[in-house]
């Protein structure tokens, strides 16, 4: 491209009185609030040596790391984002949100 085919542009300068509220100004979180994410809800963890796998059978039950009562974790994208409580939600399982953790 030679330097006989490059124009000079002159733009028009725009008032901010003329923009409005920015939905970027006004709240950020406004232009991703629809993107689908998926949650993983984990109960606890189980460590067991491949002889153990191997040998487990129909109605074998793997302890986890966690009491009864202990909260829940829920990841996304592998990091815990919040903790709850396992309900039941009519035939369904459900978790309660106790604490959240959005950094």
């Amino acid at each position: 491209m030679s330097d006989s085919n490059v124009q000079d542009v002159m733009l028009e300068e725009i008032e901010t009185e003329k923009l409005g509220k920015s939905v970027i100004k006004s709240n950020p979180l406004e232009l991703v609030k629809d993107v689908k994410v998926q949650l993983a809800i984990s109960l606890g963890e189980a460590h067991a040596s491949v002889g153990e796998l191997m040998a487990l059978k129909e109605k074998s039950v793997l302890p986890l790391d966690r009491m009864l009562n202990d909260p829940v974790d829920i990841l996304l994208n592998g990091n815990v984002v919040a903790r709850g409580n396992l309900v039941a939600v009519g035939d369904h399982f459900g978790i309660q949100i106790t604490e959240l953790n959005m950094n």
